[in-house]
């Protein structure tokens, strides 16, 4: 039977969305698209801690579609020092926001971005859906989701990740366990 302080870390933990794949799991898949581990590594930060990611929290310094507005004048806030765990996922002034800083840096940054955020989605999925069966990556994987986590504006590094992810769909969805 758990403590109360372990079931308060363990309901933290899933409110929180803490019960993803383990970095090493994101780094394995990046490196198997192509992906550089310094590429990859530099997103699970941005994704999981941007608050912890200098050049992003600049870049937001410096864009002004990052700046924090009031009574239509922009202040010194940004949008960067209110972004937490997987904000851009979440919230679309966030992954607008991250996409902008990252188009900047290149399509492999963008990959890296999308293939994260996807890894977390299909480990969620497969913890939060009471199921008997395995799941096909198709049924987690539906345009309709998808567009409601990304917006519908969604490009082609998308497109290239969800057949990638199809495409080892087996592996993936053992290593998401």
């Amino acid at each position: 039977m758990l403590g109360i302080w372990q079931w308060s870390l363990y309901l933290a933990r899933r409110v929180r969305g803490w019960d993803m794949p383990k970095w090493e799991i994101h780094n394995k898949w990046a490196e198997q698209m192509g992906i550089s581990k310094e590429v990859s590594v530099f997103i699970n930060l941005i994704i999981d801690f941007p608050q912890k990611c200098q050049e992003f929290l600049d870049f937001c310094d410096r864009d002004p579609d990052a700046k924090i507005y009031s009574k239509g004048r922009p202040t010194h806030i940004t949008i960067g020092q209110f972004m937490r765990h997987d904000s851009g996922r979440n919230k679309e002034y966030a992954r607008k926001i991250q996409l902008k800083f990252l188009r900047q840096k290149g399509v492999e940054y963008i990959k890296a971005w999308y293939l994260h955020h996807i890894l977390d989605y299909i480990k969620w999925w497969i913890t939060e859906t009471p199921s008997e069966s395995i799941p096909r990556i198709e049924d987690i994987l539906q345009a309709k989701r998808l567009e409601k986590m990304f917006g519908s504006s969604a490009k082609q590094e998308l497109q290239t990740i969800t057949n990638f992810v199809t495409n080892h769909s087996e592996e993936i969805l053992q290593d998401c366990r």
